[in-house]
């Protein structure tokens, strides 16, 4: 027997270590960096490479049609949310998935392993939904386009573009301190893994979409309530009374059956998310996206476009700035700096010019920039871009364009030659700039120059007109062109489709290339094990102080268990003293409760609870999962108290009784004592599952801790960390009640009592 019981152990043991070491297996794969699966292509990929490869779809939204009708014959795989889609993209699960622009462009930045293709499938606008056939959210939604019509009036639009869909961390913030509430509170439902229009950002919900929101509430005097539910789930929420709108989606016939839309709030398209080297990779083997982490410093020039995509493409890097190019390259070459991004045809002039020890990465950092003047619509004069177009192309025959440009770019002559104004100008033209972009609109001197700025004067000239300069950022002067304030744009004013769609362009004055110079013998260090895993750790847990959301998460759980728990445990002790009745009524109803709990998952009745049942009223969505809960535990805990009450021999109650007790003393002083020992290892069991169950509450907008490692993972695009936190701390709560449970089972059970006697005595 000893024999057996030690093979017994050895196998255990064996078994143990087996599991032990798979574990670390799958922390080590998942700790390294992704390798290149490739696209087996000998181009870069297109949108149309990727039919009848592993599709992934987000569930609830357009995307599923869109991925019917580009890609009908792949194999589809739906997933919840983007960081499960990119997770499956990056383990090779898929080959691709379709996602909206702005939300790519986040992913991106902040997992660079993950890319898109610039080609829009589609073209759509975002816009709130609004619940129909209701009186009150009709003049809601009247409301809420005003807002909008006077926000792009007035350049609230264009400076909340400029915030979300920039690179400005320190900007991304929300202030919702200010909200009155005299004429009563607004109730939006949003999905807050849904950057950058709703994303949870230093503990705090922020994002295009809720900035729009808390500035409508403002200029109304409303209050404000959030409710944070998964993608698909945001129309049922709205359609069963507890919120007034949701933040934007896309606008799609079906959904204009279900609900009414706002304006547009901002417009984008479908693009097609893919592995980053599927799109092109750096033949010497060196990524730009290496260089995005903290431990790298990366040079820039002040005001060039080479700053903007350091900022953008490498955020985690240190930004260094230099007013000259030539400070900047002699810091590379001597390891002062990592990495210094330019434009590429001005780098190139620099290794012409015989400098040694420093090199251009192939890849290019950031998209090929065009640059034109930008075209008001209402624009005083309606030829102005004609006759800018005609400019431009006598300009570009005749080399004033060329010579312009190489003096002010690449021999960095800033001095403004002599152009007279007219003297008898035909007109006057409004021009919008920046004054504080090097070489191409400047102060020098308390004077206004640059290459942008004589280009403006001897158009002026040509056209003999007038012309007034206004200063504007870059986050309003696009408003103001788009607005009548200003005739033309001259401010090295990128192309981009979104700008299209406001504003006029001329033809292209030229294009510009980044590219980036490093050493020539640079070596990045590959991190090693321990170093990946504190940077995720760091990422995961510490930076934005996530930590406090598991806290937060972990909080909400244990409520809710322990609240059901209570709660469960009365109404299935009330269930099993109504079966005792001995009615059969009783029974029957008792036994159509349980059948019907037992039988209706747990998820289906908790959104039947708070869309339905508890849908128009205004109470908390904790109290309808701990209605939901309590109903369910109570349930199957009646049936184990009733098996352990019948298991109980009917003896017990015959002695009792004949000893004079009545019924109700025999059950409470005999009966139930006896079964809770017989059934108290069960319920056990049984408080642990509801402990796991309420991991599904994220359906109805409770931040729980499973919703709250969602929200982490949608931040950082990781999955390792904030799963294995996830299940460590269930594991560590469902062992602490354990243990509780098992003292109380100690402290009931009478055999543990008398041995504690014997042991005192």
């Amino acid at each position: 027997m000893r024999k057996n019981t030690k093979k017994i152990d050895a196998i255990i043991l064996l078994v143990i270590v087996l599991l032990f070491g798979l574990i670390v297996w799958a922390v080590v794969q998942s700790a390294k960096p992704q390798a290149d699966s490739g696209t087996g292509l000998d181009h870069p990929a297109a949108a149309e490479d990727y039919n009848g490869r592993k599709i992934g779809i987000l569930t609830g939204t357009n995307m599923e049609q869109e991925s019917f009708d580009h890609f009908p014959d792949s194999e589809y795989f739906y997933y919840d949310g983007y960081p499960n889609l990119n997770t499956a993209l990056l383990n090779g699960t898929i080959d691709a998935y379709l996602g909206d622009e702005p939300a790519l462009k986040s992913i991106h930045a902040e997992q660079p392993g993950v890319d898109y293709i610039k080609q829009r499938l589609t073209n759509n606008r975002y816009s709130f939904a609004f619940r129909k056939n209701d009186p009150e959210e009709a003049e809601l939604l009247r409301q809420f386009n005003a807002f909008l019509a006077e926000a792009n009036a007035d350049g609230t639009i264009a400076e909340i573009d400029a915030i979300w869909f920039g690179t400005d961390e320190s900007k991304k913030v929300v202030d919702m301190s200010d909200l009155t509430g005299e004429n009563g509170t607004i109730h939006v439902v949003t999905t807050t893994t849904d950057e950058p229009f709703s994303y949870i950002k230093d503990n705090h919900n922020v994002g295009y979409d809720i900035d729009v929101v808390v500035r409508f509430c403002r200029a109304n005097g409303y209050a404000l309530e959030l409710g944070d539910v998964d993608f698909q789930a945001r129309i049922p929420a709205l359609e069963s009374g507890k919120f007034e709108f949701t933040t934007s989606m896309n606008v799609t016939p079906e959904r204009e059956e279900e609900v009414m839309f706002s304006d547009p709030v901002s417009e984008g398209g479908i693009v097609v998310a893919v592995r980053a080297e599927d799109l092109g990779a750096d033949t010497d083997g060196i990524h730009i996206s290496d260089f995005n982490d903290a431990k790298y410093t990366i040079g820039a020039a002040t005001g060039a476009s080479g700053m903007l995509m350091a900022e953008q493409y490498l955020p985690n890097a240190k930004l260094i700035l230099y007013d000259d190019i030539m400070p900047a390259v002699e810091s590379v070459r001597l390891g002062k700096i990592d990495g210094f991004i330019f434009e590429r045809n001005q780098l190139e002039i620099v290794l012409q010019n015989d400098v040694t020890g420093v090199r251009i990465l192939d890849e290019d950092v950031g998209d090929t920039i065009e640059v034109a003047v930008g075209i008001s619509r209402a624009a005083s004069d309606p030829e102005l871009k004609k006759k800018l177009n005609a400019f431009l192309a006598e300009k570009k025959a005749d080399g004033t364009i060329d010579e312009l440009y190489d003096r002010w770019m690449h021999q960095r002559d800033y001095t403004m030659p002599d152009i007279p104004a007219p003297e008898h100008p035909e007109g006057k033209l409004l021009i919008g700039t920046t004054g504080i972009v090097e070489p191409y609109s400047f102060y020098q001197d308390n004077e206004l120059t640059g290459c942008d700025i004589e280009l403006a004067r001897r158009f002026a000239q040509w056209a003999n007109v007038e012309i007034e300069f206004q200063m504007y950022d870059y986050a309003s002067i696009v408003a103001a062109a788009e607005s009548g304030t200003v005739d033309c744009i001259f401010a090295n004013l990128n192309v981009t489709p979104e700008r299209q769609e406001v504003i006029d362009f001329s033809d292209t004055i030229y294009s510009v290339d980044n590219a980036m110079l490093v050493a020539e013998d640079i070596e990045l260090g590959q991190e090693t094990f321990l170093e990946r895993l504190q940077r995720s750790f760091e990422k995961n847990f510490i930076r934005e102080d996530r930590y406090k959301l598991i806290l937060e998460g972990i909080g909400t759980t244990c409520l809710l268990t322990v609240l059901s728990v209570l709660f469960g445990t009365v109404l299935a002790f009330l269930i099993c003293l109504f079966r005792r009745t001995g009615s059969r009524l009783a029974n029957r109803i008792a036994n159509i409760y349980v059948k019907l709990l037992q039988g209706t998952p747990m998820v289906v009745l908790l959104m039947i609870l708070y869309y339905i049942i508890f849908g128009r009223s205004s109470i908390a969505a904790v109290w309808v999962a701990v209605i939901g809960f309590t109903l369910n535990f109570g349930a199957y805990t009646s049936e184990i108290m009733r098996s352990g009450i019948e298991s109980v021999d009917s003896g017990q109650r015959e002695a009792a009784l004949a000893l004079g007790y009545n019924e109700n003393q025999t059950f409470f002083r005999f009966i139930f004592p006896q079964a809770a020992v017989r059934f108290l290892p069960v319920y056990n069991g049984e408080v642990v599952s509801l402990l796991k169950s309420t991991s599904i509450v994220g359906y109805i907008a409770i931040q729980d801790l499973t919703k709250m490692s969602d929200i982490i993972r949608s931040r950082t695009y990781e999955a390792f960390f904030p799963l294995i936190a996830t299940a460590i701390i269930y594991f560590i709560l469902a062992w602490l009640l354990s243990l509780l449970l098992k003292l109380v089972l100690r402290q009931i059970d009478p055999r543990s009592r008398q041995k504690r006697a014997k042991e005192a005595s």
